[in-house]
Parts: structure tokens; sequence; C-alpha cells
């Protein structure tokens, strides 16, 4: 099933991966998931011997994002946002993008700060933060980003703030503004991984100001320029030339 351009589009002849057409093979394989690593036999394959497990691709975004947070163990929050975003689950163009911010953020710093036993709550709690504060999909009557929201939902809940707290107001809105000056002077409209990326960076370094509080800097290339029509190329400083020779 080709999820490359329209989730979820059934089409059985071409693979969930890259789009190519799937072969029938003289005899079943037993081959491995290429997400979970979970072992099956198979009779179909593209050319790239690509798959994806029923079980997989069977998560929603929102199962996919918890389970790989809770089973990531590092403090890179860019390594973990790529890590999600590869799983054909999660959309070119999506709401699920603005967990996927406060999610990762939230899943290193606590991982940074030996907080993992509080991550699976709170995991549930910035999901259903998200969902009421965060829009469920992009138009212009706003012109703002979810994901620079996500990441206000993000320092709320892990400084255990309420909408009562003093500073509640100030702190969430100063990293939204961060996120969203850097997300306002990128080239154009319609590209959830830059935003996503963009979003990151800027709360890595106000973390960083403004807490003491250190997750490494990673230089993400993009990889999913054939996927977005609408891919700035050359002008997104994420954009991987390389990724689109093939």
């Amino acid at each position: 099933m080709s999820l490359i351009e329209l989730y979820k589009t059934e089409e059985i002849s071409t693979c969930i991966m890259c789009g190519d057409e799937l072969e029938l093979l003289p005899n079943p394989v037993n081959t491995m998931c290429d997400y979970c690593g979970r072992k099956t036999n198979i009779s179909h394959e593209c050319r790239s011997s690509h798959y994806i497990c029923d079980l997989c691709y069977h998560l929603s975004a929102h199962d996919l994002i918890s389970e790989t947070c809770l089973k990531y163990a590092g403090i890179d929050p860019i390594e973990l946002a790529i890590q999600i975003m590869n799983s054909p689950v999660i959309k070119m163009h999506g709401s699920e993008h603005h967990f996927i911010v406060p999610a990762v953020l939230l899943t290193c710093a606590y991982n940074l700060k030996g907080l993992r036993h509080r991550l699976e709550d709170n995991l549930g709690l910035i999901y259903e933060r998200t969902k009421s504060e965060t829009s469920t999909y992009c138009t212009f009557k706003a012109g703002t980003c979810g994901a620079a929201f996500g990441a206000g939902v993000f320092l709320s809940v892990f400084n255990d703030r309420t909408a009562y707290s003093e500073d509640e107001w100030s702190e969430a809105n100063h990293i939204i503004s961060e996120s969203l000056k850097r997300v306002a002077a990128s080239p154009g409209p319609r590209c959830c991984k830059r935003d996503t990326y963009l979003t990151i960076l800027a709360s890595i370094d106000f973390l960083k100001e403004k807490y003491s509080l250190e997750l490494p800097i990673s230089n993400p290339k993009c990889t999913f320029s054939l996927r977005n029509k609408n891919c700035g190329r050359e002008e997104c400083e994420f954009y991987n030339l390389s990724n689109t020779l093939v």
C-alpha cells in the first residue's frame, strides 16, 4: 500500500515505503519489519525489499508517537522526531506534528533529568492538551503554526504549570514566540517537517538560555523532499540535495 502522497490511499500493488511495484516472489520468504523488527513471511516484495508489518501499518499516529517516545533512551529531540516522522503512519502534512514537538521535547528533557517515570502519564496529558490548544488543521485564518504552540504545551507540562500559575502565560508565550519567529522566516507554507525542526531547535535554545537545560543540537538533513510538492528546496536550510538524486 502506498502512502507516498495520499495517506491511507489503498493501492495494494505498490510498496508503502517507496511506491515501487510489488512483485510476486517464487517462494514466500521470512523478512523483518523495517520499522519494528518483527519477522513474518511475505509473498510479495518491491525491488528495494521494503516491508512494514500489519501491526505497524495500523497503528494510530498517537500510538506510534507515544510508543516510540517511551522506547527512546536518548536526549536528542531532532533524532527522535526524525525517527517518528520516518514512519509511514505519519503523514507529510498533518496535526500529528503538533503532538510530535512537545512529545519529543518532554521525552528528551525527562531522560536528561532522570524523570522517565513521569513520561507515560504526561505524554497522555500533552496529547489531550495539543488536541484542545492547537489547531487540527492549518488554514490562513490565523496563519500560525500548531507545532510552535506545541512547544508551549511542552513547557507548561515540563514545569508542572496550570492555567492558574503566575508565570504560565509568560513562559509559554516566550517559547512559542521564539518558535514562530523561526517559522516566519522560513520559505513559505506547507512543510510540517521543516516547521517541526525549526520549533525543536528554537526550543532547545530557549531551554539552554532560560533553564540551563542543554539538549544536543543536531543538524537535520531532510529526507522528505520527494513527498512534498511544495518543498522550498534550496531555499530551505534543511534541504538535502542528495536525497533527490534518485
